[in-house]
């Protein structure tokens, strides 16, 4: 636990469930499709936004028994227990003398 001297600050990046440390964690980003229309001089006069959805980044330690190829695997929807709902746009897993590593993208596309 850190103590703090001054304005108390929220820190941390939160927790998931299993097998995970969170180092850290972006919220609030969107995937957004869209179309830009421009006027016969080139210049913008409307974008016409069709969807957007919630993404997510988390930057996580393994712990043993961590499974991150199976719980997010490339093109899926990801099948750990917090992240049911989310598509895996992405999931780089780093080994080296450290701990094991993923870097997860994953977008909440409404369906499962």
């Amino acid at each position: 636990m850190a103590t703090q001297i001054g304005t108390t600050l929220t820190i941390g990046a939160g927790t998931i469930s299993g097998s995970y440390i969170v180092l850290g964690r972006d919220d609030g980003g969107k995937d957004v499709a869209f179309e830009d229309v421009d006027d016969q001089d080139g210049a913008l006069v409307t974008r016409i936004v069709y969807k957007t959805h919630a993404k997510i980044k988390l930057d996580l330690i393994c712990l043993s028994g961590a499974a991150p190829e199976t719980d997010f695997a490339e093109g899926g929807i990801a099948t750990h227990t917090d992240f049911t709902g989310y598509f895996v746009n992405s999931a780089v897993i780093s080994r080296s003398k450290s701990a094991k590593r993923v870097t997860v993208e994953l977008v909440n596309l409404g369906i499962t």
